[in-house]
């Protein structure tokens, strides 16, 4: 009974560490097998081309979720930041409208973005270290503001996105798309921040007992907050990209993203509960799955109620992927 226990308790770790690419290599299969388009060379690089600005988003969630914390704000905030800067490029006849839609103004909106997306996440950080305030609670309330900014700006209406970031957003190199490019950057940059240097250590440390790192004399509320700004910014670059794919920003744009980052960082491996996960390959593959599936289901010509049951269906596996995975152990 004893030997049974244990090959039970080794096939389940195994699942729960192997399991998403096995699901992966699964759909794959099954979606070939459903349509002969799926496997085309140019469908499987449309479907890095639709991950890479999410997986953007979700490479900024890993640090926040590494410290038991959680962003529900990155879906408004995509929105509240598109929204801005097509506010204001629709002004042609002002200077700044002029300057966004100018074949140089890529570099104003870029700056636009980080330093928005910045002051994003430094507000829930500062709110969430300071006043000690519930991560979920804070980037409720915030994503609530940004969400009702955001549509005062459009007035519900859709707004075009400049020139330039539609340019970027759906520009190649070569063959490869510019936003698949700019994911792999990301990855490699922040990657190696977790892994090799002293702030993804204190992250991890942070993340599996805040009273012991502070103890061991690692500053966390300054981490935490970091790990916030980081998440805003890279939350509202992959959001600018995903909107100058689309070349506009609707009032619906952005909404329910949050569940779909996080999700993705989950199914990767990174813990609700904090101090554990990566964002190679674990982040990565937890987007690619994503999009697999969504990918999958329009080659099949699926029920439009089919994208949400799968989306409520992933995120319910990432959670019980997560409570399996490291139950009782962060608790």
């Amino acid at each position: 009974m004893k030997a049974t226990h244990n090959t039970g308790n080794t096939l389940l770790l195994l699942l729960t560490k192997h399991g998403v690419y096995v699901a992966f290599l699964i759909l794959v299969f099954f979606f070939s097998l459903a349509s002969r388009q799926f496997c085309r060379f140019d469908n499987l690089l449309l479907i890095l081309q639709q991950a890479s600005p999410l997986g953007i988003a979700v490479v900024g969630m890993v640090f926040v979720l590494l410290v038991s914390g959680i962003d529900i704000s990155v879906g408004r905030s995509m929105f509240l930041v598109s929204t801005f800067i097509g506010f204001l490029s629709a002004d042609s006849n002002g200077v700044l409208g002029e300057w966004l839609n100018h074949s140089w103004g890529l570099g104003l909106i870029l700056g636009l973005v980080v330093a928005m997306g910045a002051m994003i996440g430094l507000l829930n950080g500062v709110l969430i270290t300071r006043w000690h305030m519930l991560p979920f609670i804070v980037t409720l309330a915030t994503g609530s503001i940004m969400r009702g900014v955001g549509l005062k700006l459009s007035g519900s209406a859709s707004l075009n996105v400049p020139a330039p970031l539609v340019a970027l957003a759906n520009g190649r190199v070569g063959f490869i798309p510019i936003v698949v490019i700019l994911f792999f950057v990301v990855v490699v940059i922040f990657d190696y921040i977790l892994r090799h240097t002293q702030y993804g250590r204190h992250l991890m440390a942070i993340g599996s007992s805040a009273k012991n790192a502070n103890r061991a004399g690692i500053k966390v509320n300054r981490n935490i907050t970091i790990a916030y700004v980081v998440c805003g910014v890279l939350g509202v670059f992959g959001g600018v990209l995903s909107a100058g794919q689309i070349g506009s920003v609707a009032a619906g744009f952005g909404e329910g993203n949050e569940f779909i980052v996080i999700s993705a960082a989950v199914l990767g491996g990174t813990s609700l509960f904090g101090g554990k996960g990566s964002i190679f390959p674990g982040a990565v593959i937890g987007i690619i799955l994503i999009t697999t599936i969504m990918n999958g289901l329009t080659m099949m010509n699926a029920s439009p109620f089919a994208y949400t049951i799968a989306k409520g269906f992933v995120i319910f596996s990432a959670i019980a992927l997560d409570s399996i995975r490291y139950r009782g152990e962060l608790r």
